[in-house]
This record gives structure tokens, sequence and C-alpha cells, in this order.
């Protein structure tokens, strides 16, 4: 664990106790800081010494020194909780666990990452890699484990964390020795009074380079390009990574890192391993050896003709396309919660969709998005939807790809793309031999 002992004395208010805030809440205790903790829907058993449950309204407000929020509530837009506006007003400090995190003054050297997509994978690729080759590391942050719970390598090591835009735009004192910004597209517009905001909050991470650090950026969107650009101007070392040009040096077998957008997360992966004075044939070793994350890409279930891939951490139309655009003969499973931009950025990665399979609240406006294209089928539900597509591919006598990228949010049917990923892949394993092994 991470303990700011410069919090030593200090009050501190805690809203929201899921992952990130509980991870606060401990490590601000072992920093020997007095916590006040609130959650609208949780309250945890076990709660950290030096911390009091307590409604936000009766918090000590005159003696509060700062409030940790956790990156799902809002603190601004579209409108901040009570609590937040409250502090707000009273001109308190809202900061994130990442804050917290980098108050502890961790030895080890930091890469920070981000990005609208392929930031988890980037992260855990690096992060595999390190491991894979011996060297002192944790992953977390937005992925995995909360940053306050990692445990500091020391300084012969590296600390690699996922960063959302939600925790950049309140961590303050962010360091990076390496800061990773892969693309920018549309994604948590209101949460950022537009798109505007989104590309600001995701540019605070190039702030965070240090004075011998460097920014590893790519250069698949204008966005990314004129950040880049005033990056260098500014005196960053800055490293771009065009997502035409990685080349077969920068593409590899591994079926987990399968599709040009993997090849760009690959040559990230690379530059910052090579940063890091990691040499070529350990970096090739991990690469070759990276079994991928769930829910992103994930083959969970095959027989000798059909295979099906649970890509529920496609989230935007963005994500999908790169999974669309990935695969052959696809049977494609679509809907949720759509996005802003709905099926717009799949409009072009469509040539190996056999047949589409709508769920969720999105499925009537994505049947008018995709009207025309291919054969669609209304399904309602991930089951009915894998089943239908198994017995079209089935019947078609050719090899198939039964793809979960749903282009939308899960919140519509379910708690999180987790759930989601986890129910396709159960319906999945039913209907053919996991990949691994018999069924569990």
């Amino acid at each position: 664990m991470l303990r700011p002992l410069t919090m030593s004395g200090k009050i501190v208010g805690v809203l929201g106790l899921g992952r990130s805030g509980m991870a606060a809440a401990a490590s601000l205790s072992a920093g020997g800081a007095e916590i006040y903790l609130h959650d609208d829907h949780s309250k945890p058993d076990d709660i950290p010494t030096n911390a009091h449950l307590a409604a936000w309204q009766d918090w000590p407000w005159d003696d509060i020194d700062m409030m940790v929020i956790s990156p799902g509530i809002p603190h601004l837009y579209p409108a901040p909780h009570p609590c937040a506006a409250h502090a707000n007003d009273h001109a308190i400090p809202i900061i994130s666990e990442i804050e917290v995190a980098m108050m502890a003054a961790p030895a080890a050297q930091i890469v920070a990452i981000t990005g609208t997509n392929g930031k988890s994978t980037t992260t855990a690729l690096i992060g595999h890699c390190l491991a894979n080759a011996g060297w002192p590391v944790a992953v977390g942050g937005n992925i995995g484990t909360a940053a306050c719970g990692l445990d500091d390598p020391g300084d012969k090591g590296v600390i690699v964390l996922e960063l959302s835009s939600y925790q950049l735009e309140t961590t303050p004192s962010l360091r990076a020795d390496c800061a990773v910004l892969i693309n920018i597209s549309p994604d948590h517009l209101d949460r950022h009074n537009g798109f505007d905001g989104y590309v600001e909050a995701k540019a605070r991470i190039l702030s965070a380079v240090n004075k011998d650090g460097v920014a590893v950026i790519g250069t698949g969107d204008t966005h990314v390009r004129a950040l880049a650009q005033n990056a260098a101007a500014s005196g960053i070392r800055t490293i771009t990574i065009d997502a035409d040009r990685t080349g077969a040096h920068d593409t590899c077998d591994n079926i987990a890192l399968r599709g040009s957008h993997n090849a760009e997360n690959v040559a990230i992966a690379r530059a910052v391993l090579a940063h890091l004075d990691m040499d070529d044939a350990a970096i090739n070793a991990g690469i070759d050896s990276f079994a991928g994350l769930p829910h992103r890409m994930q083959q969970v279930a095959s027989n000798d003709q059909i295979n099906f891939i649970n890509d529920s951490k496609a989230t935007n139309g963005v994500a999908a396309a790169k999974s669309l655009s990935a695969f052959d003969n696809i049977y494609w499973i679509a809907g949720g919660k759509a996005k802003e931009d709905g099926l717009d950025a799949v409009q072009d990665a469509l040539d190996n969709v056999v047949a589409t399979y709508l769920i969720g609240a999105s499925a009537n406006e994505f049947a008018k998005s995709l009207d025309g294209r291919m054969p669609i089928t209304m399904c309602g539900d991930i089951k009915r939807a894998t089943h239908a597509a198994y017995k079209d591919a089935s019947a078609s006598g050719d090899p198939a790809t039964i793809l979960l990228a749903p282009a939308a949010a899960s919140f519509d049917q379910f708690a999180s793309f987790v759930d989601r990923g986890n129910e396709f892949a159960a319906i999945a394993r039913d209907l053919a031999p996991p990949i691994g092994g018999a069924h569990a």
C-alpha cells in the first residue's frame, strides 16, 4: 500500500466507497489522516482506523482539508453531486484517489497511460513485459488494483497506471517518467461539458512529464497530433507512433493482439519499454507471451467452425470498429446504452459482417443506422442474440466469428461491461467448448 505520510493529522472526506474510494481511505488512514466516509448506496462493514461513516452533511466541513471523489461521481458536470457542490462552494480541494497515491511519493518510475481506446490493453501489455523480464513492477489505477493499493516497487522498479479522463482532471500532482496518450475520440462528453473539455482532461497527462521524461503519443486522430506538436514545442521529449507505419516489426502473431489498433498498442509499448532500457529480446518475449485482457477481443469458446469473441469492453463505436476490422465472416452482437456518436464510427468497418443481432435500449436506433447493410435480427437480450447468431453461423457451413462488440455501454441491462461479457462467455461455453479445456 502507498502511504501518504504528509497527510498525518489532516482531515479528509471520501465520497464514494467503491474500489478507489476504499483504497484511498485505507491509504490515508495508514498515512495518519482522519477520514469521513460517505456513499449514497454502500455502507462497508470494514472501515479503516481513524475513519468515520457519516452522511456527508454531517462531516466537520470547517475542518476538512480536502475531499477525495470516486471517478464515477461528477464533481462539476453535468451537475455536481451535492457533496461536491458543497466542497466547491467552500473552496475545499476535490482530488482523486490517484492524487492520494502521488502524495505518497513512490520511488519507482511511473508510466501513466490514457486514451479513449486501447489504454487497458497497453497498460496490461507494458506491465506484463516488465514482469516477464523480472523487473519489479506494479500495475493498476483505472485497471485492476487502485493506485493507492499498490506497493512501491522501489527506485529500480516501475509503476504502470491506466488513467481515465475523470482521474486526470482531479490529479493535479501527477508525475510521469513516461506519459502515454494513445488517441482521443468523443466519449463521456456530459462529464466534461463537451468535447473540448474531454480533450483538455486527456491532455493533462502531458503536463505531468518529468524534466527527463518522455511523452509517447499516437497520431491516429487530429486531436492527439495537435497535442503532440504542442508537447514537442514546449520542450517535452516526444515520440509519436503512426498507426499507419507501425510495420511488421511492431506486429506479432499473438491472437490477443490482433488488429491494426493493437499494432499501434504494441508499437507504443515498445517505445515505452525501450525508454525504460529494456532490450529487444525481452520486449519480444513479453509481447509473444501476453495473454490479453478479459472482455477485450477475448476468445472465450470455439469449435471446429466457430469462434466466440468477447469484446464487451468495446463500449463505443470507435472500439467496436477496431474489433470488426480484426476478424472475418462476423456474426455481430451489438447494442446497449448508446454513446453520443452511436454507430457513426463503425460504418466503414462493416465489410466483414455477415449479420447483426441487436440487444438493449439502443436496438431500434442501431437498426436504423445499419438498415440495408446486412440482415438484422432484433433479439432483445444477449442470450437470444448469441443463440440466434450461433444457429445462423452453423447453418452457413463456413468458418465464422460470433463477435460481441456492443458499441454501447452496458448499464441498460447489466451492472458493468464485465457482467455483460461474463454472461456472453457462459452462453458461448454452453454452445461450444471453452478455450483451454472442457466446460467449467
